[in-house]
């Protein structure tokens, strides 16, 4: 059959349209049979022995963000709370006096270097009370030396305060505090030049002389909380980008931080005209990081607060203990080996964790 050239024209476009369809639709195929066939990562492949996971370690430092309260103050004379010559003389080399430590004897007796909240004024027998009582209660017992903390100077203040004293050679007075054997410091650690009176000087009560010497400037840094749920072990605070220990009674000592504090604007910037003291947020983290188990809440059973267990997967029930969370994920240690693999949803277990 004859057709006009035109009509040749229309078929060719047509097949060329034609053609390209099933180019496409070949193209597609390919890809989609491409994207079946390709391999999925080995982190997200399930694994092959159905319900079990791999138990791999990982490094946990339990960073945490405390407040740390820094005092300042201006220089300062610390006197000596009675007159007499000193015969004995010893300061930290680091000039780091602290609350319950003893740095001089005078006429043979220890002086006990004591922080109170109230200055320790006069000498305490029983049934005293007042504010300076309920301070030197409250400081003996934080140093370790159980006291009542009833604001009245009893039997159990005063075995505190013997026990105390005694633990430097002193011998104290049956049933009184005698304020002449403390030098008081203001603040439960403090930054000094070292002892400010040498051995054998005689302090007068016309005399000037300083049992210690304080400088311009920071003079304590103390956490104003730590938290309960901390994961045992050393400490550090992050200062001014350096990291500086800090104590279990969240007191930091090093004089480096006093001074990494001092130019740091996260302290600076928050001090106020006139304040002495000042509250920081710093990280608060573990010296040395713990290895632990990340793995999913559905793994723990027999869970009681912090503690719990894990299932082997040969069904061997474990102890573990929570200390965090990461990306939806629960972190534990441990109590014994661990297995190469645990139940991901062990359900019930006979593991006591209590």
């Amino acid at each position: 059959m004859f057709l006009p050239p035109v009509f040749h024209g229309k078929i060719h476009g047509a097949g060329f349209i034609a053609l390209c369809m099933v180019a496409c639709l070949c193209s597609g195929a390919g890809l989609a049979i491409g994207l079946t066939q390709s391999k999925t990562p080995s982190s997200l492949r399930p694994s092959s022995d159905s319900g079990n996971l791999p138990l791999q370690t990982e490094q946990f430092d339990d960073t945490r963000t405390i407040s740390l309260n820094v005092t300042a103050s201006h220089a300062q004379n610390i006197s000596f709370g009675r007159t007499g010559q000193v015969t004995y003389a010893s300061c930290p080399d680091n000039g780091v006096i602290v609350s319950g430590s003893h740095e001089y004897d005078m006429d043979g007796a220890p002086l006990v270097t004591l922080y109170a909240q109230t200055p320790l004024y006069r000498d305490l027998s029983y049934g005293d009370k007042g504010t300076d009582v309920k301070a030197l209660q409250a400081e003996l017992t934080r140093l370790g030396y159980s006291s009542s903390q009833s604001g009245t100077f009893d039997w159990s203040t005063w075995n505190a305060w013997k026990q105390l004293y005694a633990a430097y050679g002193g011998t104290a007075q049956n049933g009184t505090f005698d304020k002449a054997l403390v030098i008081w410091i203001p603040t439960e650690s403090l930054i000094t030049t070292g002892c400010a009176t040498e051995l054998g000087s005689s302090v007068s009560d016309d005399d000037s002389a300083a049992a210690f010497t304080t400088a311009e400037g920071i003079q304590s840094i103390k956490a104003t909380n730590l938290p309960t749920d901390r994961v045992a072990g050393e400490r550090t605070v992050e200062i001014n980008g350096q990291t500086y220990s800090i104590g279990e009674d969240g007191t930091v000592n090093d004089p480096q931080a006093l001074t990494a504090m001092s130019s740091w604007e996260g302290y600076t910037g928050n001090r106020k005209d006139g304040e002495q003291t000042t509250d920081v947020s710093v990280s608060y983290r573990l010296k040395q990081p713990i290895d632990v188990y990340s793995i999913p809440a559905k793994a723990l059973v027999n869970l009681n607060k912090s503690d719990g267990c894990i299932v082997s997967a040969s069904g061997a029930a474990l102890k573990a203990h929570i200390v965090g969370s990461s990306l939806g994920r629960t972190l534990v240690t441990l109590e014994g080996k661990a297995p190469g693999s645990i139940q991901t949803n062990p359900g019930k277990s006979t593991c006591n964790a209590h």
